[in-house]
């Protein structure tokens, strides 16, 4: 049994403009960050299983985390709220076999993500 669920493949391009050479483009959940999103964000834990796979494969907008070495932020927004995916990319300096991996998923107010964008540097935003 493995103690994480693969979630999907990102279009990586624009991250290793930022990042250089990542490890893959698999993207995964740890049953610890499962366990965190449903404790921290119970409201959200029901909305990542609905739209964790299109947020990953189509995002709106990634900005990259100015706090978390390499982290970024994945977001779509939906019905009126904006979801966002925090993952950390698998560089070509991580330990041999890492995979992308989502820390943890959580909705943000449109105010807040003025907020961050207005921070964070734009790596992709969808035409």
């Amino acid at each position: 049994m493995t103690d994480y669920t693969f979630l999907g493949r990102i279009n990586f391009s624009y991250l290793e403009i930022e990042f250089g050479k990542l490890q893959t483009d698999e993207v995964i959940i740890t049953n610890e960050r499962l366990h965190h999103i449903q404790e921290r964000h119970p409201e959200d834990y029901d909305l990542f299983f609905t739209y964790s796979k299109s947020i990953i494969l189509s995002p709106d907008i990634v900005l990259l985390d100015s706090k978390n070495a390499g982290t970024v932020f994945f977001v779509k927004s939906l019905d009126g709220s904006n979801l966002n995916i925090v993952i950390r990319v698998a560089l070509e300096t991580d330990a041999v076999g890492r995979k992308n991996s989502v820390m943890t998923f959580y909705r943000i107010r449109d105010k807040n993500l003025k907020k961050l964008e207005n921070k964070s540097k734009t790596l992709y935003k969808r035409e």
